[in-house]
């Protein structure tokens, strides 16, 4: 059965906030990105989020507007790639569509290391350059725990709205 993850990166924040990197909110122009991110998502029936607990990040889901269940994690805040991989896989199967909300570098880097075996040159371009708001779509072919199989995965789509 083929599944759709979707890693994207926050919408545009602050450069600085009072209470510290994990408190940045979104800029008026963020809350834009994320809105017009949200119309495309929902097209793509996005059934569950997970969600970093920083503030950019919970901002950035609730300017996308959709309908479906959020679980937000401190692990995904700060986390490197292999963190977040794996709280992909422990993902119900009953989710078809699955959207990540984290941060950089984690996003652009395990986008980049999913790409690579499917499209190397993408996967090039993933980790020079992804923009706040920005977007990779993946289909995978089997459960959520066969994330890591080369062969079950393949780049489907990237979107860049941010800068």
């Amino acid at each position: 059965m083929s599944r759709t993850l979707l890693l994207m990166r926050h919408a545009s924040a602050e450069g600085w906030s009072e209470s510290g990197d994990k408190g940045r909110r979104l800029t008026s122009e963020g809350r834009q990105e994320a809105t017009a991110v949200g119309a495309e998502l929902r097209e793509l029936g996005v059934q569950h989020v997970l969600c970093s607990s920083a503030t950019r990040t919970r901002e950035t889901v609730d300017c996308l507007g959709l309908e479906a269940p959020v679980e937000y994690m401190d692990a995904l805040y700060n986390c490197g790639t292999e963190t977040m991989a794996q709280r992909i896989t422990e993902v119900d199967d009953e989710v078809q569509v699955l959207l990540v909300v984290a941060h950089a570098p984690a996003v652009p880097s395990l986008s980049a290391e999913l790409a690579w075996a499917s499209a190397p040159q993408q996967a090039d371009d993933l980790q020079c350059s992804f923009p706040t708001a920005a977007f990779t779509r993946f289909e995978l072919d089997g459960s959520w725990a066969d994330l890591a199989d080369d062969e079950s995965i393949r780049l489907a789509g990237v979107r860049r709205i941010g800068h």
